[in-house]
């Protein structure tokens, strides 16, 4: 992604150096002092002051490290052919050792009569005949006309006039160049965990190698808020140059990473779920901005969070080889070795818990983590990112990028990823996995959607089926893929059990997702969803279906452009209709009653997914006899929508395969290496 003759722009020395200072100051409303360019050889090459002269740093993060910049922003001369950017680059290693021009002379002689560059002279001088930059002459005065006492003294040491007006360059000159574009920008620790509520995170859509960065595109995407409706920013989509980009910096750091003993790797993840529960309120606030949920659920999501890096600061053990005698002179034994990079693509429901899930088995096992999340819920990968950083990861082995489908797929299709997790919808996993197989072999997994059934059972206690029924369907305004939209009553129980369920569902309150004391029910992801769970409302009534109860819009004071839809109770189901078959991932129960418990199970697998179902009764007998009948991943006994990072959790059939949680994630982010050993002489069978 990056060029020879690249120009790197540093503004606002964050250590406030006084000469750093003095040049930013003799330009009006400039905030730059310094600037460097990148050489034929991908290194960068800068003029210091001093007794440093023209140097060459190895990369961008040393520079970083060197300069401590408030921004850097790297440009390319985007009219200029690249054979000529590349002698750029080279004229600026061949001056290598030469001093710094401590007097700023157009001639590139200093004070002591050497040949030498000040920073914005090496680019100058670089690019000479070549480009035609914004005309500038030396300045060291204040704005109102007097010589600025920093400068004055600097000459009087260096006995030698004040160059006030000579011909010059200064880097806040080169940048008004209309020849210059932007390649890249990085705000170092631009989110700042101790001020996370007002922290600037809409500055920079991506977190790589351990900092904020903006990789400019002419693909666009808005950030809404689903509250309010508001556009919040408008970031880029990561390119096919950015995604390559990433990669590598992903598979410097893995490899660092993959070497670093058991016992750091634990303190990181364990320091890691120690900062996500100090910043959980701040956390769950930006939940709440991204995706519209509400935040007492958005702060359980976090807490979850640090259940999830605690489990897996602690499975080392379980990352063990084995070891296996065959003879007294021959054994082997087996390791567990990272993939390398793993591509990992979330969902915009659980946006934190999402990029846990898939971070932090992935971490434990070696592996660098890229992660691409949704567009509808960019945010708090972004703030995780901060987190891991803050508790010791090295930079580079979590990355997050913006992007749609044509990022996922370069993503997922190049040669340095060797791993892909991916939460979403079952078209987009099949054409995933499709891609997964078709442009080099790599694995997969899927958690995708489901088409769950809640079973009520005769003998079940009222009040609880009531409350596995809500917890089925209305968490995250019922946007959760394990969700059990069909809720099969027998048929003794239905009377009671809706007029019991409908008074619940009426003393939900529906408003802003951030007033933790009332609000229950909080915004739809996006105005396109809530129009797509309408109409599979609609579609259903037109099909015969009975409202009970919701399924309307509402409008809440003060965010009248938020998507709001009350929970919504539909009868009078039967199989020919949509709202039986297809996942709606909305807030839409459907009451559908049984006779006995073949017709129960018979509609509760009558779905090409398996993801999860759910059984309330007080018969324990029956209870194990129907788990066993049921075809999905996860089941739920008088309970729904439980999790625990220490079990496993994914589907059957079109629901995808693979697990997240538990011990058994394990298995998806190693892979075994084999090693035979023979003790003694090897004699030869032919």
């Amino acid at each position: 992604m990056l060029e020879p003759g690249d120009i790197i722009f540093y503004s606002k020395n964050l250590e406030n150096s006084d000469f750093s200072n003095a040049v930013e100051n003799v330009v009006k409303d400039n905030l730059l002092f310094h600037v460097a360019i990148l050489s034929d050889e991908f290194r960068i090459i800068e003029a210091v002051p001093g007794n440093i002269g023209v140097i060459e740093v190895e990369n961008i993060e040393k520079s970083l490290e060197f300069h401590s910049p408030r921004e850097l922003e790297i440009c390319r001369l985007k009219s200029i052919d690249k054979r000529s950017r590349i002698l750029a680059g080279k004229f600026a290693r061949s001056k290598i050792g030469k001093k710094y021009n401590d007097i700023f002379t157009h001639n590139l002689i200093n004070s002591k009569n050497d040949e030498s560059f000040y920073c914005s002279q090496l680019i100058t001088e670089a690019y000479k005949n070549i480009v035609s930059w914004p005309p500038h002459t030396l300045n060291f005065e204040n704005s109102d006309g007097e010589l600025i006492e920093y400068w004055r003294e600097y000459f009087e040491k260096r006995e030698c006039r004040v160059p006030q007006g000579d011909e010059g360059s200064h880097p806040a000159q080169l940048r008004k160049s209309q020849l210059l574009e932007v390649v890249m920008r990085i705000v170092p620790g631009g989110i700042s965990l101790k001020n996370l509520r007002n922290s600037k995170i809409f500055d920079c859509p991506n977190w790589i190698s351990g900092n904020s960065v903006d990789l400019p595109s002419d693909r666009k995407f808005d950030v809404i808020e689903p509250r309010s409706g508001k556009t919040l920013a408008n970031w880029s989509y990561a390119t096919e140059e950015h995604v390559d980009y990433t990669v590598q910096v992903a598979q410097k750091a893995q490899k660092l990473w993959a070497n670093t003993n058991w016992l750091e790797k634990s303190n990181v993840l364990r320091k890691t779920a120690e900062l996500l529960k100090l910043y959980c309120d701040e956390i769950a606030y930006w939940e709440c901005i991204d995706n519209g949920k509400p935040l007492y659920e958005a702060k359980a999501d976090v807490l979850s969070c640090v259940d999830t890096f605690t489990f897996y600061s602690g499975i080392s053990h379980d990352l063990l080889g084995r070891h296996v005698p065959i003879d007294p002179s021959r054994f082997a034994y087996t390791k567990k070795v990272p993939f390398g990079v793993v591509a990992s693509i979330g969902a915009w429901n659980y946006p934190i818990q999402t990029c846990s899930w898939k971070t932090a088995p992935a971490l434990a096992c070696g592996n660098s983590v890229i992660y691409k999340p949704s567009p509808l819920s960019p945010v708090s990968a972004l703030i995780l990112g901060a987190i891991l950083k803050e508790a010791g990861l090295p930079d580079g082995t979590f990355n997050v990028i913006q992007g749609d489908a044509k990022t996922a797929n370069a993503l997922i299709e190049h040669e340095g990823v060797n791993k892909v997790s991916f939460t979403g919808s079952i078209p987009t996993g099949k054409k995933i996995m499709k891609a997964c197989a078709e442009r080099n072999i790599k694995p997969v997994t899927l958690e995708l959607g489901g088409k769950s059934s809640l079973i009520v059972f005769d003998d079940a206690d009222l009040d609880t089926a009531v409350s596995c029924a809500m917890m089925a369907n209305f968490y995250s305004q019922g946007q959760v893929c394990s969700n059990a939209s069909k809720v099969l009553v027998h048929t003794s129980l239905i009377e009671e059990f809706t007029k019991k369920l409908v008074e619940k569902t009426k003393n939900m309150k529906i408003g802003d997702p951030l007033d933790e004391n009332n609000t229950k029910v909080g915004a739809h992801i996006s105005e396109e969803h809530r129009n797509k769970v309408e109409e599979y409302i609609n579609g259903a009534i037109c099909e015969g279906a009975n409202r009970i109860y919701g399924g309307e819009r509402v409008t809440v004071n003060g965010f009248e452009g938020g998507f709001y839809l009350s929970p919504c109770i539909l009868s009078n189901i039967n199989s020919k209709m949509r709202v039986y078959h297809e996942e709606i991932f909305g807030s839409v129960l459907l009451i559908i009653p049984f006779s006995d418990e073949a017709e129960a199970i018979r509609i509760a697998n009558d779905t090409k997914m398996g993801l999860a179902a759910g059984i309330v009764t007080k018969n324990l007998n029956r209870s194990h006899r129907i788990v066993e009948r049921l075809n999905a991943g996860n089941v739920y006994v008088n309970t729904y929508n439980d999790v625990s990072p220490l079990v496993p959790f994914g589907g059957f059939g079109e629901s995808g395969f693979g697990r997240e949680n538990g011990v058994a994630v394990l298995e998806h982010y190693t892979q075994i290496k084999s090693v035979f050993v023979n003790t003694a002489n090897c004699e030869n069978p032919f």
